[in-house]
């Protein structure tokens, strides 16, 4: 044991981030290959449908907030026991999160379905329910427990560090749906041309393949987590010390989620171009931060092990070079998307002008500030990977509700879309300024140790 630790503090730090963010950074780019897909397709149906699922994706956004908790909760707590070579808490905390997992996803389904006209009534989009929103936001309901069921996988392979595994399962589906996504949403055969119901259906079809792979990993004992029946009673304490770490980290996400709807709603009042304009850039958005996303999800890992270790110079010395090395990749990246806006809009509505004009807005406003974007995440990533979840909701809470939605909300009154465009660089930075000096601070060092 001692030996191992020894190991792996002297490791290089690149050499350990490396081995984690690329395998991530694959994984979740094929999973925000769903997303695109339908939007690639939608928007070769007609405007009015790839307005419905960028509303829905909000609202998605929104209910998976509220069982992130357990999936960060999952990585904080396996990497930090993985730190110790504890394999018993492994395997107990593991199945503990799998009944957690199973409990709150039927819960949201039937929830979710019962209140989806609902949710459109009250963001205003009724004016796409001839286009399916409805059907598509039930139909995601339904499939709530396929969605958390890999997550939680995903969650628990990075923690014990086989990040490979995942992209495999994904790599597979991901293909799948590339093939059969037009096939349900145009029609073809005897399939008929189902639509934004049909980007759902070609979807959830996938996500069922993911978690039946995933479930026999997992089940068989091939994945380095290894659960016995008597692992799956109800243990009390451990959930209790799950809910403690989680719960704050499904209100940070929930917080972002309902901030997120709450600027969809903004945007809503704009009409259907500026809606369809936001959800292209909204995923372009997300396949760019699929980079940011992999360097902090990797470093809430080393910095989990690393606590588990009692290294926090280590820790320290992580968050600073790796904040560096994103930053820079990161604005990389918004000089490319910069550049290319436009061309980058034409691949998803060739055919609508007036969207494609809104939407190079919105890249070109975005893409500025990417790296500052990359550098809030770094934080939130290392008080996360501390134990710290708490610090990680408090300016998630500043980030949007403090700022961002009253900048939005008085800027779209005076500039319209491009207002609502300008309050996402101008609330993250000052949440970076922010975040910088809670880590400087050092207490979340404290805090975190607090929950071990």
């Amino acid at each position: 044991m001692e030996e191992k630790k020894r190991k792996i503090n002297e490791e290089s730090i690149w050499r350990q981030f490396f081995k984690l963010s690329i395998p991530i950074a694959i994984a979740n780019f094929l999973q925000s290959a769903y997303s695109i897909t339908d939007a690639f397709w939608l928007g070769r149906l007609n405007s009015e449908s790839l307005a419905a699922v960028s509303i829905c994706s909000s609202i998605v956004f929104l209910i998976i907030s509220l069982g992130a908790g357990l999936f960060i909760s999952g990585t904080i707590l396996i990497s930090h026991h993985k730190g110790k070579e504890d394999q018993d808490k492994i395997n107990l905390i593991s199945a503990q999160l799998i009944l957690l997992m199973i409990a709150v996803s039927l819960l949201l389904s039937i929830l979710g379905y019962f209140i989806s006209p609902f949710l459109v009534k009250m963001i205003g989009a009724e004016q796409l329910i001839p286009f399916g929103i409805i059907s598509y936001l039930q139909l995601f309901f339904v499939s709530t427990i396929f969605i958390f069921a890999f997550a939680l996988y995903q969650s628990l392979m990075r923690a014990i560090g086989d990040v490979k595994t995942p992209v495999y399962i994904i790599l597979i589906t991901v293909f799948i749906n590339f093939l059969i996504d037009p096939i349900f949403i145009f029609g073809f055969g005897f399939i008929p041309q189902m639509g934004t119901e049909g980007a759902a259906v070609s979807t959830i079809f996938c996500e069922v393949i993911n978690t039946m792979i995933a479930g026999y990993i997992i089940l068989k004992g091939k994945s380095g987590i290894i659960l016995k029946r008597e692992n799956f009673k109800i243990n009390l304490k451990k959930m209790k010390k799950i809910l403690r770490v989680g719960i704050p980290s499904s209100m940070e996400q929930f917080s972002r989620s309902m901030g997120f709807v709450f600027i969809t709603f903004m945007v809503a009042k704009l009409g259907t171009t500026s809606i369809a304009a936001y959800g292209i850039g909204g995923e372009i958005l997300g396949l760019i931060m699929v980079v940011s996303m992999s360097f902090m999800m990797a470093t809430s890992v080393m910095i989990g092990r690393s606590v588990g270790y009692g290294n926090f110079e280590r820790a320290e010395f992580i968050t600073k070079s790796v904040a560096k090395m994103s930053f820079w990749v990161m604005t990389f990246l918004g000089v490319l998307s910069f550049c290319f806006a436009r061309e980058i809009s034409i691949l998803f509505v060739p055919n609508d002008p007036a969207v494609i004009a809104e939407s190079v807005i919105y890249l070109r406003i975005m893409s500025l500030f990417f790296g500052f974007l990359s550098l809030q995440q770094i934080f939130n990533g290392t008080f996360n990977g501390a134990g710290d979840t708490k610090t990680s909701m408090f300016l998630a809470i500043i980030s949007l509700w403090v700022l961002r939605i009253p900048i939005a909300f008085v800027l779209s009154g005076i500039l319209g879309f491009v207002g609502i465009c300008l309050s996402f660089p101008i609330a993250n930075t000052i949440a970076v300024a922010i975040g910088y000096f809670v880590f400087v601070n050092g207490k979340w060092k404290e805090r975190g140790l607090a929950h071990f």
